[in-house]
């Protein structure tokens, strides 16, 4: 359309009503510009505190320049990628990303920090995230002499196998049997059943060369159980399977698909003894078993540890992504108004969409402290592990499932919740949601299944109940238990809506909620075993809503006294500025009652609350989500995601929304000629005047 004349006449004559129909027409960049003028602080201030200063947000911009400059950086296209160019797209950005790191000898902090600007996940993400930190944590010094240069170099690539095509979170239930031979001190490595091939690891499809492999242990005829192998799986010449392998690709799936998720199957390989990463347990040459101590006994759990925690960490990062786009988005939308030629109300001003997008926002800033919280317990607990000490795994186990359950659902949730305000425009991948959705949504699944996750959480609950019944001590995050009995007659003393937004009445409240759900779930189960308590079989398989729902209760206040401990601990130590803490602190207070309103009919069928507070409650609710209206914008901008991270038309910070959505459109392959490519094998034919002539 470029270039074309246009007559005076056809021109005036559509001058007016166009003057008519963009009277109330309001450019949405002058939209964003003045709802960050409403601010009551200064979003680069918390931006810099969140990312651990002001050095690394210039640090990163500096590697988005990098990665810009980079083929394999270049994002324009890449919603509008098949699988194999997301596979092979996704694996040049994570090589090119280690290669910079090895020529320019950069720090570990700035591969992690272009791994996440990329956003494209490849075929190295377990090698990354799971094959090197179980070499670390369970081979020997010999073995990660071994191995782990090579891994550095990337002169091989490992992924983790351990979930089987008929087994998932039961993995005491594995088929894939690793037998000693002690004629030739080798194990011989089958899978014995359809069931029984890996199927889901990873980068395990066309990219990996080595595996660790969970395979059940036998060794003089006796099972030891899952134990963990380094098994080469392709030739390094030729990258071909080797002999006794099939391996390949799953196909496509719901998300994630740049990630060659792989299946495996062995027929009676054989490896030598010393591809048993034996830093605890051990088997010699002579076939002997040698245990690990009985304080490391749950060595091999610590990896999943690591990785529940590393997906807790991430659950912030991803809805915060969500939200930004969302929020920006409705803040520059306009949508009705009660009189033609006045300016459309913005989006964000229904009363149904604040309450939507406010909470999420709490929720997110939840997360993200969370996340600080959880990798700090982990790396305090490797520490300890180096010692030989393990006496914090059970809690750690306990809260890192819980967690890794609750913050992936809500995460997952939203998100989607986040595509659904942004209206037609959020179905768009160039919004960026659906992409960031289907890409995420595997976390409530993978590492264990949420549902098996909260269960685990409930027995640390129900053997905690149980030790508070015998007169034992209580610590840790279930200590609360410990006065449950004498605090169940005590009411809640609210008075006011405003006494909801103080952090004592909400913990009490999510106190008294974990407490009573915690004691019926207990219940439950004594019913079912016949006045026993039962930690498997029918009882428990009978009893599992009630404990989940003690599981989700307990990690639900723990999130949040985790949230009132880090904002305190920051306006405490003036890490923030008193505007600063003024607007975390209505966060905060927010997040609380979105809690307590979700736990409102535990509250009140326990006789805490009467029907007064919890309207209140929720009158409170609103009241917050008003007070941090003028702030909506600087809160997602404080989360300092840059544009070229989120990829998306919508969440654009300068609120040029529609141009970007234009360009994005422009760009699609279908438009790269006029006629487009069904004109010439189906169109034509029917469209021709020959064909018309026929008609």
């Amino acid at each position: 359309m470029e270039g074309r004349q246009v007559d005076a006449r056809t021109r005036q004559l559509v001058e007016q009503p166009c003057r008519v129909t963009m009277a109330g027409y309001v450019n949405p960049m002058e939209d964003a510009a003045a709802e960050r003028r409403k601010s009551t602080f200064n979003p680069d201030e918390l931006a810099a505190f969140l990312h651990g200063g002001e050095d690394k947000l210039a640090r990163r911009d500096e590697l988005i320049k990098l990665l810009s400059s980079q083929p394999w950086g270049d994002k324009t296209h890449r919603y509008f990628y098949n699988r194999e160019q997301e596979y092979v797209g996704g694996l040049k950005s994570a090589v090119g990303i280690w290669k910079k790191m090895r020529e320019e000898r950069l720090p570990i902090e700035d591969g992690i920090a272009m791994r996440g600007l990329a956003n494209f996940p490849g075929g190295l993400e377990l090698h990354i995230g799971m094959f090197i930190p179980t070499l670390l944590s369970q081979g020997t010094p010999e073995q990660q002499a071994k191995w782990l240069p090579m891994c550095n170099r990337l002169q091989i690539i490992g992924t983790y196998a351990q979930t089987e095509l008929g087994h998932g979170t039961f993995v005491r239930g594995l088929q894939t049997v690793a037998v000693y031979d002690e004629a030739s001190k080798e194990f011989v490595v089958h899978s014995p059943s359809l069931e029984s091939i890996k199927w889901w690891p990873g980068g395990l499809g066309k990219t990996a060369t080595h595996v660790v492999l969970m395979a059940r242990l036998f060794t003089k005829g006796k099972d030891y159980g899952p134990h963990a192998f380094v098994v080469q799986i392709r030739d390094l010449d030729t990258h071909l399977p080797l002999p006794g392998i099939m391996v390949g690709d799953i196909g496509p799936k719901m998300g994630f698909n740049s990630v060659d998720n792989g299946f495996l199957k062995f027929d009676h390989m054989r490896i030598p003894r010393d591809a048993m990463l034996m830093r605890f347990a051990q088997v010699n040459e002579d076939g002997q078993y040698i245990p690990p101590p009985p304080d490391n006994q749950k060595a091999a759990y610590a990896t999943m540890v690591y990785v529940r925690a590393t997906i807790v960490r991430d659950s912030g990062d991803f809805l915060s992504r969500a939200v930004t786009i969302a929020t920006r988005y409705a803040a520059v939308r306009r949508q009705t108004t009660s009189k033609l030629g006045e300016p459309e109300l913005q989006v964000l001003d229904y009363d149904n969409v604040q309450q939507t997008l406010m909470p999420l926002l709490s929720r997110a800033y939840s997360l993200i402290f969370m996340g600080r919280s959880m990798m700090a317990m982990y790396e305090s607990f490797d520490a300890a592990r180096a010692r030989g000490d393990f006496a914090v795994l059970p809690e750690l186990h306990a809260l890192s499932s819980g967690l890794k359950a609750l913050c992936t659902d809500i995460a997952a949730s939203g998100i989607e919740t986040c595509r659904r305000t942004c209206g037609g425009h959020g179905y768009m991948l160039a919004s960026g949601l659906p992409t960031l959705f289907n890409s995420y949504v595997q976390n409530v699944t993978w590492e264990g299944e949420n549902s098996v996750m909260y269960l685990q959480t409930a027995r640390y609950l129900i053997k905690s109940a149980l030790a508070v019944q015998a007169g034992k001590p209580l610590t840790g995050s279930a200590a609360y238990l410990a006065t449950a009995a004498q605090q169940a007659g005590v009411k809640c003393g609210v008075a006011t809506p405003g006494d909801w937004r103080t952090s004592s009445h909400a913990l009490a409240g999510l106190t008294r909620v974990a407490a009573q759900l915690t004691a019926q779930a207990a219940q439950v189960l004594l019913r079912a075993a016949g006045g026993r308590v039962a930690f498997d079989g029918d009882a428990w398989n009978a009893s599992t809503v009630d404990l989940i729902r003690a599981a989700k209760a307990h990690i639900a206040l723990y999130l949040h006294q985790n949230f009132v401990d880090c904002v305190e601990a920051a306006a405490g130590q003036r890490s923030i500025t008193a505007p600063v803490a003024a607007a975390l602190r209505a966060v905060v207070s927010l997040h609380g009652v979105v809690l307590l309103v979700e736990a409102s009919g535990d509250l009140l069928e326990g006789g805490y609350c009467s029907g007064r507070q919890v309207a209140m409650l929720r009158e409170q609710q609103r009241a917050l989500v008003r007070e941090l209206r003028p702030n909506a914008l600087a809160l997602v901008d404080s989360f300092g995601i840059p544009d070229f991270q989120l990829n998306s038309a919508l969440g654009r910070k300068d609120g040029n929304v529609y141009q970007a959505l234009l360009d994005s459109a422009r760009i699609s392959p279908l438009n790269a000629t006029q006629e487009g490519p069904a004109w010439e094998p189906v169109l034509k034919p029917l469209l021709s005047p020959i064909a018309r002539s026929r008609l």
